[in-house]
């Protein structure tokens, strides 16, 4: 998805990396809950809209488009308390565990997406 010659600082990458893989990590989750009883595809809405979102911003991000940041902000920060939330309700200890894992991901992108260089590769010398 992301071009090897990409110039971009490792925060940057490391930012685009998080917002897509921890969806992708989230559709894995999924598909091996979609062999349980009772399970619906329609458990693939969140974690295909998370992939999505994610995509969006990584492509603003790539093309340098300041406001991406805030939409970051926004989808690392909804699904992040999703994730929170699949946490506390969760009862088999291996979702708790990719749950939590998946939350603290996407903190950690929130984390990123307010580092100064990111704001400097997406603002130039405004940052």
């Amino acid at each position: 998805m992301i071009p090897k010659s990409w110039k971009a600082p490792a925060e940057v990458k490391i930012t685009a990396y998080l917002l897509v893989g921890l969806a992708l990590a989230w559709i894995a989750e999924v598909l091996v809950l979609m062999f349980a009883p009772n399970s619906s595809p329609r458990s693939f809405l969140l974690p295909v809209t998370a992939l999505i979102l994610g995509g969006v911003v990584v492509t603003g991000i790539a093309l340098k488009m300041p406001f991406s940041r805030y939409g970051g902000f926004a989808v690392a920060v909804v699904f992040a308390l999703l994730q929170a939330f699949l946490l506390l309700a969760a009862e088999l200890v291996w979702i708790k565990l990719v749950s939590g894992v998946l939350f603290a991901g996407y903190i950690y992108a929130v984390v990123l997406l307010n580092s100064m260089p990111l704001k400097r590769f997406l603002l130039g010398a405004d940052a």
